[in-house]
């Protein structure tokens, strides 16, 4: 590594210096081309000793490697968004000097080892890159309360810093706790256009929280948006303050707690109470692995029955019962909640009697969830719960994404039911009539598809129809009903409104051109389902008349011979008649002769 050089020297053979000679390896020696070269695509960058995902963007450093020409190029580059440095010992001088004069970057990342004068060297960086949006630190124990006063002297200089984010190594925190209490938090009152603040494993203590609280209080962030505070040992007493600070954060829309396992029904009641206040803007949070039990649940579901902005809540990892269920299904119903779209709830002591009170929040006409995430129950009963979860999507036309840890190898009977929630294909109507929303069952985490190929197949068709074009959602039942119904062949239905069909048959299949990516099928192929169907449905036609015509004649013929037998009534009743009036006649004439 060569010494520190003015910009003078670097500028001046930047175009003429063999890369081969300044770098150590293939991949460096691309990344100083690129970066050289302007290379729109090259975007983002890591600098360190270790490899991490074995990516072109990383650039391995070793004995052999100019940081003084890597800091010259970053500085000139245009395109550089991110910066990652994670270099141990802290990079020369020469490479800070270089990064310094890059006005692209957006992203800082910073996992080095710091040194005392590691942010003075920054500073005119923080200070002059009007595109720096987001820091991350994320060193090891080493800064002393000198380095502190110089991050936040940096710190302060940036005013269009909108994140903030403070990630702890294995080997602990950036500087003392009383260097971030004195030195760090009350720098946080000059940025008041930070928008996020994270704390990710970084242990707070003493009067760390009440001075975050105060700042908040004070308006030293009236933009934040989120604040993480990730594994950081907020307690009762903690969450108490930071709850009072946040009364007065407006703006405040995220907040994420979790691991945070100190916090108890104390804390909890603070947050309900929190939630009934006119001051609460909260629509995301996440109490994960907190240890609330069904008394928590509770607390918390009381506070959410007036509580409406709420749109993701992450309750997993907790010790809830049904008894908690029930109170937060209660809890959100009661509220008319129509704001919730992501509830997270794995990793949670519920049995089949929770999926049961859950699916009357799915079944909810108000409802607009579009992620559950149940994982596993503790009675493993999937059948049951695959069937009480489709039945209450019947209707559904929100959920997109149903968390279950059975979605890879669903039981049979389970198959079976969620494959005819997605696409009963006993007849068109019905296939019409199914979930064409859902588009993930299974671990969330990674997304991936159940195994069973029916399941598999619609989930993918209502991922990619959707895409295709969002705004219709027509296309999703469209590509289902051509899968089982290749030429619409069932076309009886229609057969009553005559040819005024074809117009409307000619109009669908114009539509569901869109699917014929789905098929891969060519135009022409495609045009032959049209052509056919309507070949069925002409030729089916005149038989109808056909019967239609019959059917008339048959009718006439009846009312004639009702007609006939209606006659040879009224003739057979004339008949008695004169029959009885002959036999008076006559006994009249056999009395007038027996007189004689």
């Amino acid at each position: 590594m060569e010494s520190s050089r003015d910009y003078a020297y670097y500028k001046e053979r930047a175009q003429d210096v063999k890369l081969d000679d300044i770098t150590s390896s293939g991949r460096n020696k691309n990344i100083m081309q690129k970066l050289r070269d302007g290379d729109s695509d090259f975007t983002s960058l890591y600098i360190g000793e270790e490899e991490r995902n074995d990516e072109d963007d990383e650039f391995i450093v070793e004995q052999s490697d100019d940081l003084g020409w890597l800091g010259y190029f970053i500085g000139e580059s245009k395109r550089l968004g991110l910066l990652h440095m994670s270099c141990n010992p802290s990079p020369l001088v020469c490479l800070l000097e270089g990064i310094c004069r890059n006005r692209s970057i957006q992203s800082l990342e910073v996992e080095n080892i710091i040194v005392d004068t590691t942010f003075i060297h920054l500073a005119p960086f923080f200070g002059s890159n009007s595109n720096l949006t987001r820091f991350m630190l994320g060193c090891d124990r080493m800064g002393s309360d000198l380095c502190a006063r110089n991050f936040a002297m940096a710190l302060v200089k940036c005013d269009s810093l909108t994140c903030l984010c403070f990630e702890v190594s294995a080997n602990g925190g950036q500087f003392s706790d009383d260097a971030f209490n004195d030195i760090i938090f009350p720098a946080l009152n000059f940025l008041p256009q930070l928008e996020k603040l994270s704390f990710d494993d970084h242990y707070i203590e003493g009067e760390g929280y009440a001075t975050l609280s105060n700042i908040l209080r004070l308006g030293g962030m009236g933009k934040l948006r989120v604040l993480d505070l990730i594994s950081s040992g907020v307690n009762d007493a903690g969450l108490q303050s930071l709850v009072a600070g946040m009364r007065y954060c407006r703006n405040l829309l995220g907040l994420d707690l979790y691991g945070n396992n100190q916090i108890t029904v104390t804390g909890l009641r603070t947050l309900s109470d929190f939630f009934q206040s006119e001051s609460c803007r909260l629509e995301s949070l996440n109490l994960a692995s907190i240890g609330i039990d069904d008394e928590g649940a509770i607390i918390l579901a009381t506070g959410l029955t007036t509580y409406k902005p709420l749109k993701h809540l992450n309750l997993s990892q907790n010790d809830i019962g049904d008894e908690g269920i029930a109170a937060l299904v209660s809890g959100l119903t009661i509220a008319a909640n129509t704001s919730l779209e992501t509830l997270r709830l794995s990793d949670n002591p519920f049995t089949i009697a929770g999926v049961r009170l859950l699916s009357i929040l799915i079944q909810s006409e108000r409802s607009c969830l579009k992620l559950l995430g149940l994982g596993s129950m503790i009675d493993g009963d999937e059948a049951a719960e695959a069937l009480i979860l489709a039945n209450a999507l019947a209707n559904n036309t929100s959920l997109m994404y149903l968390g279950l840890y059975l979605g890879y190898h669903i039981h049979k009977e389970g198959e079976d039911t969620f494959s005819r929630l997605l696409c009963d294909t006993s007849s068109i109507s019905n296939i019409y009539s199914s979930n064409h929303t859902l588009e993930s069952i299974g671990d969330l985490r990674d997304r991936r598809d159940p195994t069973h190929d029916d399941i598999r197949r619609y989930l993918i068709l209502n991922r990619n129809t959707s895409r295709l074009n969002p705004i219709d959602r027509r296309l999703v039942p469209m590509c289902k009903i051509l899968i089982h119904h290749p030429d619409l062949a069932d076309m009886k239905p229609f057969y009553k409104w005559k040819l005024k069909v074809l117009p409307m048959i000619a109009d669908w299949f114009q539509k569901a051109k869109a699917c014929q990516n789905y098929f891969e099928e060519s135009a022409k192929t495609f045009q032959r389902r049209e052509l056919s169907a309507m070949y069925r449905f002409i030729r089916g036609v005149p038989l109808l008349v056909a019967d239609r015509y019959w059917s008339q004649e048959l009718k006439q013929v009846r009312v004639k011979k009702r007609r006939v037998e209606e006659d040879e009534k009224e003739i057979r009743e004339k008949k008695r008649r004169v029959e009885e009036e002959e036999m008076q006649v006559l006994d009249r004439l056999s009395g007038q002769r027996a007189s004689l």
